[in-house]
């Protein structure tokens, strides 16, 4: 999935997250000479083909959604898909009808425009060329429309406590924690738990010595996915890692455990720290790199070696890379953190110039966007706290709609 940065509030992210890969090439779309194919046949295509408690999902609607899905080149079977993600747009709008919340059909038209907007595009030509492809103007207006009504929900119910919920030693946790003390990335080993076995948790961290057991522990008690690996994570960048983690691991050496972490999710968490990666030291002015990256599946493919071909044709400056499928990341940082293999590929590249390589069947695009001069100051705070409740919101809202789909009574006719 394209990660977008161009929108901060936490309730946006969640927002934007339903956008699949929110970055296809829609230009090319007008010239596509082969029409999609439509889901197979009933006799009413109004017909129900799935119920969500007393929400009908039409095969209509699912035909409409599949098309959209491959336009916007969403990963995964579009079937699938289109099937998961209605579902959880009816969810989406029960919760709103439930907390009496609307969406203006001002509102929906402003938000139909904006998400055009991000392909560079007027609303009209956006819709006339999903029109073109068998997408119906309403088909798109439902999507955003269901979004936007997610936004609000999420925003009222878990925005004013999130920020209440962050306290002045939260701000000071996350300006104080590894990611501001030289270190760019943990290498760990991990257990998790369930919810109720607290005891065990602290029993494993104060009795568990060096990385052998750990493993085994790992293997024989540990919900995590990386359980049947001893525990063994990749390299994470702390960047992205629960302030709760991060403040377990601070002032640990290698070789040593974490004491117990309540994660999002309620359950425990105990993580060995196997090794870590420093920052050099920290001058006046540190230099920043802003690049994008984009991974683009099936390498070598004749897919994908055609879609290089436009990208080297088309593509200028890193906003351009917006136009193509795949997933787009794009962020600026210290040289001195970036990771090794792509420091030395931007190392080479002149800004806007860019590197091709593969990482097995994924074709890689590197790009160097700019260099800049980033203040070695300390972050404001009111930044801090802010993204703090952004990232408490976007959890607290992927549990709920969890929650929502757990609770549903969902069947076929």
């Amino acid at each position: 999935m394209t990660h977008i940065s161009d929108r901060t509030d936490g309730t946006g992210q969640i927002l934007m997250r339903q956008t699949f890969t929110a970055a296809t090439a829609l230009l090319a779309l007008a010239l596509v000479s082969a029409p999609l194919q439509p889901a197979a046949a009933q006799s009413s295509p109004f017909a129900p083909r799935l119920l969500v408690d007393d929400k009908v999902i039409t095969y209509y609607e699912f035909d409409q959604r599949m098309r959209f899905m491959r336009l916007l080149n969403a990963p995964g079977d579009p079937a699938q898909e289109a099937e998961k993600s209605l579902i959880e747009d009816r969810l989406r709008l029960i919760a709103a009808d439930r907390m009496k919340l609307r969406i203006p059909a001002k509102q929906i038209d402003e938000g139909m425009a904006e998400f055009a907007a991000r392909f560079e595009l007027p609303v009209e030509q956006f819709v006339a060329i999903l029109g073109a492809n068998g997408v119906a103007r309403e088909t798109f207006r439902d999507f955003v429309h269901a979004g936007m009504a997610w936004r609000e929900v999420v925003g009222a119910k878990f925005g004013p406590s999130a920020m209440a919920s962050i306290y002045e030693s939260d701000v000071d946790l996350a300006l104080s924690t590894l990611a501001l003390r030289g270190t760019t990335r943990v290498l760990l080993s991990e257990i998790i738990l369930p919810a109720d076995k607290r005891v065990k948790a602290q029993e494993l961290s104060a009795g568990l010595k060096g990385e052998a057991a750990f493993a085994a522990a790992a293997r024989s008690q540990s919900l995590g996915e990386t359980a049947q690996d001893g525990g063994r994570t990749d390299w994470r960048d702390v960047g992205t890692m629960p302030q709760q983690v991060l403040g377990a691991l601070n002032g640990l050496q290698p070789g040593q455990v974490s004491p117990p972490v309540r994660l999002s999710d309620g359950r425990y968490g105990i993580y060995l720290l196997r090794n870590i990666e420093q920052k050099d030291s920290v001058t006046p002015a540190a230099t920043g790199v802003d690049y994008a990256i984009l991974r683009l599946p099936g390498a070598g493919t004749p897919a994908t070696e055609a879609t290089l071909a436009s990208l080297q044709a088309r593509v200028m400056t890193c906003t351009d890379l917006n136009a193509f499928g795949g997933e787009l990341t794009r962020q600026t940082v210290a040289k001195s953190a970036l990771p090794r293999d792509v420091a030395g590929r931007l190392a080479g590249l002149d800004e806007n110039e860019m590197s091709f390589y593969k990482q097995g069947n994924i074709q890689v695009v590197l790009m160097h966007c700019s260099s800049r001069v980033k203040s070695a100051g300390e972050p404001d705070r009111n930044t801090v706290r802010t993204r703090l409740a952004e990232r408490r919101i976007g959890g607290q809202a992927d549990l709920y709609l969890q929650e929502l789909r757990s609770n549903a009574h969902i069947r076929r006719p």
